[in-house]
């Protein structure tokens, strides 16, 4: 809530109710102190009298306040509602030692919101003495002419140089009032957005730490591999490029399906592969064209239908020799 704009708000209700019920209020308030002053003379000096006095005084200065402070008062509520909707915060109402504890007081001035409006404040009375100074140089004129009038006129100028002052004041009050909203709102945006750590906190906690994601993925990428390598043992036969490419096919007898890739790896993993398989006696084949097709395939899947000759012809061949420690000769 902006509290600029609620102090718009004061003064327009304050003069509002001012200039709209002043001239009613003024005859009933005249007459009470025209009474009390017609009577003074007649009001014994004792404790009774000079209080029946004073509650005549304090009663004609009620009836002209009392109007005049409920007209701001909803002034105030209407601008509360049009700011913030009909929002009730009973825990506003409970006392907060921390406002009154002077290091509490010390941080929120070390953390930089009370300096703006510091700031504010000083542009406020600036303008307001700048405004009430050019008033003052209209009134000092007119001061000789007030002198020796009636009530009537008297009361006529003063209301009309009040009338000035207040409309000056109450323009100006809405322009430090428009500036004032929009900072609040500019404040409270960038008090929403996130920082670089908040945003990387913020991912972390919906994402997962990066660094762990990439050790996972590390640990995931070597259980990987390790199964591959498990079933390079197992494997019928290794195609290879001869040396970039190697893929691992196992085909069971009798199984009724394709071929299938348990295995494959390029470069590094390649002669791991190969490696693998000459430890474990299992035949390797070079053959280029083949095995860069199919290490376009994925895992565990079967060959198609355009690589079942030539894949068969190597099994075959490598069944013949009844499984050698290596076989490196080409089939095409």
């Amino acid at each position: 809530m902006s509290r600029e704009a609620m102090s718009f708000v004061v003064l327009l209700g304050g003069f509002t109710g001012i200039f709209m019920l002043l001239p009613y209020l003024t005859a009933d308030f005249v007459h009470s102190m025209r009474t009390l002053m017609a009577n003074a003379g007649t009001v014994p000096m004792t404790q009774t009298g000079l209080l029946t006095g004073t509650d005549h005084a304090i009663e004609a200065g009620l009836s002209l306040a009392i109007p005049i402070a409920a007209t701001v008062a909803a002034f105030c509520l209407a601008a509360g509602f049009l700011q913030t909707g009909f929002l009730i915060h009973p825990g506003s109402l409970l006392p907060k030692f921390e406002r009154v504890s002077p290091l509490s007081g010390f941080k929120r001035i070390a953390g930089g919101g009370t300096l703006p409006d510091t700031f504010k404040a000083l542009a406020k009375f600036a303008v307001f003495a700048a405004i009430l100074w050019k008033v003052s140089r209209e009134v000092i004129p007119t001061v000789s002419r007030m002198i020796g009038l009636e009530p009537g006129p008297l009361v006529k100028i003063m209301m009309d140089l009040g009338l000035k002052a207040a409309a000056s004041m109450i323009v100006a009050q809405l322009v430090i009032a428009g500036f004032d909203i929009f900072w609040m709102r500019f404040r409270h945006l960038s008090k929403l957005k996130m920082s670089r750590e908040d945003l990387k906190d913020e991912y972390r906690n919906t994402e997962g730490d990066p660094h762990v994601k990439g050790r996972q993925k590390a640990l995931r990428a070597k259980a990987a591999r390790q199964r591959m390598m498990e079933a390079v043992k197992t494997s019928t036969v290794i195609v290879t490029n001869p040396t970039h490419y190697a893929v691992a096919l196992v085909y069971e007898k009798g199984g009724g399906g394709a071929p299938k890739i348990v295995a494959k790896g390029v470069d590094a993993v390649a002669a791991r592969i190969r490696e693998v398989a000459q430890d474990n006696r299992i035949p390797i084949v070079s053959n280029p064209p083949l095995a860069r097709a199919l290490f376009t395939l994925p895992l565990d899947s079967e060959i198609p239908a355009e690589h079942f000759k030539i894949v068969a012809a190597i099994i075959a061949y490598v069944w013949k020799l009844k499984r050698p420690a290596h076989y490196a000769a080409p089939l095409r």
